[in-house]
């Protein structure tokens, strides 16, 4: 295969060397640990600074980042560990003592709590207000927050509730549905495709980390999808409408990421009778992906998994081997080479399509296997790349797997 140099100059500019601080939407890299958003302004126009975390799992994070994007307030993303993944700076802690995130700092004014934040930059910045439609109505607006905090409260007591009682475990479950039940019709398929309208506002910034969340996990701990479009019509529009949408995609994460980023975060989650197969739909999907070789979109996230694995192929060739070294011992420079240039090779499917010739060789051919098999479950969204550029990634890891 192609060096990596030449791998990545066969990636466009635009996507190789993507410009986070005016272009669209995406995540910046895990070790950027301070950017800045200035949609064509300065940068001497930005007044906030959004303290959020690492790898971009926090939901409450989630929803203020969605908020500034919408609304196209310049700001400064500051990344800082989450408790469960990593201790937190000291002048972050003098800053804010309590340590928990989001914070926003608006003109040297110090704010936690997500919704408190969210509405101040409603009043500071209301010439770019995301309140209106129905939710201009105060009553609509308390009503669909309500809402939201009652479909996180069910869906945690059910996830993180021990087996035991028959009885309880069907209250838990009920008292679930009814609020989603409540999310539907809040949601009111016929005003459109978003809360309140045929476009995002504030409403949806507050649920989409939630729905986000509580749809992946109850597929895998429950068995139960709220995406049934038979059953919850609105809430399967919404889906499809916001993973569509190019801003809510590029902060969203896949069901694998959350079901191993969620119990670290809110502890142990229990599963129920009759998961088993959305358990092993969901650990499995990588491995069945496949690759989409068309033009348009799924060539574009071709190429940004391409560029994500050209500037960070040093890290996963190393994260592979100490896997290896882990399962089997010492790694010899010859499997490590050649694991390398699987990685090049996986690389130059998602940049050139299809491999010409005969089957792809490697002497070292188990390690190879191993490390293919182990980084395809590694791919973290949205912290290494987007969902759909994860899955042409894993389809390539798959294509060249085939090839063997």
């Amino acid at each position: 295969p192609p060096a990596w140099p030449a791998l990545s100059a066969a990636v466009p500019a635009a996507i190789r060397l993507h410009d986070y601080a005016n272009g669209a939407h995406v995540v910046t890299p895990g070790n950027q640990l301070e950017t800045v958003r200035l949609f064509g302004g300065s940068e001497s126009e930005v007044r906030v600074t959004l303290y959020r975390d690492v790898a971009y799992w926090c939901p409450y994070c989630q929803r203020v980042q969605l908020q500034l994007e919408l609304m196209e307030v310049p700001y400064r993303v500051s990344k800082i560990n989450m408790n469960c993944y990593g201790r937190k700076p000291k002048w972050f802690l003098d800053k804010v003592p309590g340590g928990l995130l989001p914070v926003v700092e608006l003109d040297g004014r110090v704010v936690t709590e997500s919704m408190d934040i969210m509405f101040l930059l409603e009043r500071v910045f209301k010439d770019r207000s995301l309140v209106g439609g129905r939710y201009a109505d105060e009553e609509l607006l308390t009503t669909a927050l309500r809402v939201e905090r009652n479909l996180a409260g069910a869906w945690l007591q059910w996830l993180r509730g021990r087996p035991g009682l028959f009885s309880s475990e069907e209250r838990a479950k009920s008292t679930f549905l009814a609020t989603v039940t409540d999310v539907e019709k809040v949601l009111d398929l016929e005003s459109g495709p978003y809360f309140g309208g045929d476009k995002p506002n504030f409403v949806d910034c507050a649920y989409a980390p939630f729905l986000e969340r509580v749809q992946a996990s109850m597929v895998y701990w429950k068995g139960l999808d709220i995406m049934d479009s038979k059953k919850f019509p609105a809430i399967a529009k919404w889906f499809e409408t916001t993973r569509s949408d190019p801003l809510f995609a590029s902060v969203a994460s896949d069901a694998w990421t959350h079901v191993q980023a969620l119990p670290p975060q809110i502890g142990q989650c229990y599963a129920s009778k009759g998961a088993e197969e959305g358990m092993r739909l969901i650990e499995t999907a990588g491995a069945t992906r496949k690759i989409d070789f068309s033009d348009g979109q799924a060539k574009d996230a071709r190429l940004w998994a391409a560029a994500a694995l050209a500037n960070n192929h040093p890290a996963v060739v190393q994260d592979a081997a100490r896997y290896l070294e882990k399962k089997a011992g010492e790694v010899s420079a010859e499997a490590l080479e050649e694991i390398g240039g699987a990685f090049r090779t996986v690389a130059a499917v998602l940049v050139g399509g299809k491999l010409e010739g005969e089957k792809v060789e490697f002497r070292s051919r188990k390690e190879v296997e191993m490390a293919l098999v182990y980084e395809r479950s590694r791919v973290c969204t949205p912290r290494d790349m987007s969902v759909a550029a994860s899955h042409q990634f894993q389809g390539a890891i798959n294509y060249v797997l085939g090839q063997m």
